[in-house]
């Protein structure tokens, strides 16, 4: 059981092939593997699935920020995944579940399942159009049953800061549940947390190993340093910025003007697009650095009566003013999945995302030649 840290990956995958050199291993993986952002949005997620399948993980359990790629971009990526993304309570709209209801492993005698679980239901990205957002208690409840038909010892993997029962599970993977057996990555960053099942399979024990005694994986390194190689490349092209000095407002206006004149939306609702911490950016990697959301934006169907008592934040495009708004219309407006998150009462039911996300908008505004 390790984190999801990426630099670590090639000393977490020489410790699991050494355990695999002498007995049948599972390796699971729990935690964000996507906060590197710059990694993330050069890539749209690709680097990262491509590091854990080439590594070796088994899986993965997926969490509501794996929605904010968008479902077609999420199935595809599960799709070249060489590991099992878990989820039972993430559903589409037909009420399959996005991601895999769970995996089946042998590992000696035994055969053990688990599946996954998603807690967090203030998400706003449950709210997305195409997904359904299945009760912790009722998806678990279905998987299991499906899951005790097939392995000696079943488990729920959730994301690592939750705490909730165990849903009738023989183990659970970051759920400290009475009375149940808990796997949890190492918090010792020199360590890692390994659980060895009986050869009756009917019960688990606990050990750590230390990881100073292995050599980073080669091959799993190579990858790692060749995928990064790849991704700094991107984020080190020199963005074409005019040589006086931006603030963030006038920067921002000029990114939202360009939005609404491209007519992505009808209008772009944001407190602030960038950091506080703001620089002007000269990289691509710094422009990605700097926007607080640069993923894809929230596409949201809002009718004119509504909207015309919107915050004072709200931009409309360019003929378009409060006062001519039509009461009967719907307009789309646009705005960052971090502006929902924090005002999750503007998040409404069935937004769509940008099929492309904020940075590569904002970058071809940047390379039009329209800056002045």
């Amino acid at each position: 059981m390790t984190d999801a840290r990426l630099g670590r990956l090639a000393l977490y995958a020489a410790a699991v092939k050494t355990r695999q050199a002498v007995s049948p291993t599972i390796w699971l993986v729990t935690g964000d593997p996507f906060a590197d952002n710059v990694l993330k949005a050069v890539s749209d997620g690709a680097a990262q699935v491509s590091m854990l399948s080439r590594a070796g993980v088994d899986a993965v359990v997926l969490t509501p920020e794996w929605l904010s790629f968008g479902l077609p971009r999420l199935n595809e990526m599960i799709a070249r995944a060489r590991f099992y993304s878990l989820s039972a309570s993430l559903l589409d709209a037909g009420g399959q579940t996005v991601g895999h209801p769970f995996m089946v492993k042998r590992s000696g005698a035994a055969v053990l399942s688990a599946t996954g679980l998603a807690l967090d239901s203030s998400n706003v990205l449950t709210h997305l159009a195409g997904i359904r957002y299945a009760a912790p208690g009722f998806a678990a409840a279905r998987t299991l049953t499906l899951m005790r038909q097939r392995a000696d010892l079943v488990g729920v993997m959730v994301e690592p800061r939750s705490s909730g029962s165990a849903w009738g599970a023989d183990f659970t993977v970051n759920v400290n549940a009475s009375g149940k057996f808990v796997m949890t990555s190492a918090d010792d960053t020199s360590r890692v947390n390994c659980y060895d099942v009986s050869a009756d399979a009917g019960r688990l024990t606990a050990r750590s190993v230390d990881l100073n005694q292995f050599k980073p994986d080669s091959a799993v390194a190579r990858i790692v340093d060749s995928i990064g190689r790849s991704a700094a490349a991107a984020a080190n092209r020199n963005l074409p910025l005019p040589s006086h000095k931006w603030t963030p407002d006038r920067l921002g206006g000029l990114l939202v003007d360009g939005l609404l004149a491209a007519e992505n939306a009808d209008g772009f609702l944001c407190d602030s697009i960038f950091v506080s911490d703001f620089a002007e950016p000269a990289l691509v990697g710094d422009l990605i650095a700097l926007l607080r959301d640069p993923g894809r934006l929230a596409i949201l169907k809002v009718q004119g009566d509504v909207l015309s008592g919107w915050p004072a934040e709200l931009a409309l495009r360019p003929g378009l003013s409060r006062s001519k708004l039509s009461r009967g219309l719907t307009y789309r407006v646009a705005t960052t999945v971090d502006y929902l998150q924090r005002y999750p009462g503007m998040a409404l039911p069935g937004f769509e995302l940008s099929s492309r996300p904020l940075w590569t908008m904002c970058l071809d505004i940047l390379e039009s030649g329209q800056v002045k």
